[in-house]
């Protein structure tokens, strides 16, 4: 297996995770006192959303042929793994402190900065071969 596909396969994984990740270790239900769900929900919406956009690009990397696309698409895999860890910060989309939530952001990071090294390492085997 080339260090390629170990890359890709690792990507393809971490977007797992990731999408998969709130199912696993839920985030709190709780609501505020308007009656509208906490800062939580909407955050890990979000997430949902850039995990199911890293495993199509992931999925992507097995097929694609040419340097530029490889180049192109483990840069976006670096930039979704860094979103996926700023989202969960106060001062961006941000979190509850209450139980659950703490927890699955701690893991959300970890998936994330393992989708954004997997994403980097294609980006520099591609460069590396591309010279």
């Amino acid at each position: 297996m080339t260090k390629y596909k170990l890359f890709s396969w690792s990507a393809l994984l971490a977007a797992l995770v990731l999408l998969v990740l709130p199912r696993v270790i839920p985030i709190c239900n709780a609501f505020m006192k308007n009656g509208k769900p906490m800062s939580c929900h909407y955050t890990y919406q979000a997430e949902f959303i850039f995990a199911l956009l890293a495993v199509i690009l992931a999925a992507a990397l097995f097929v694609l042929v040419t340097d530029e696309a490889r180049l192109l698409t483990g840069f976006i895999l670096l930039l979704l793994g860094i979103i996926v860890i700023v989202l969960p910060q106060p001062w961006a989309g941000g979190i509850c402190q209450a139980g659950g939530c703490m927890k699955t952001a701690f893991f959300s990071n970890i998936g994330g900065s393992w989708l954004a090294l997997s994403g980097a390492g294609i980006v520099w085997l591609t460069g590396k071969k591309a010279e």
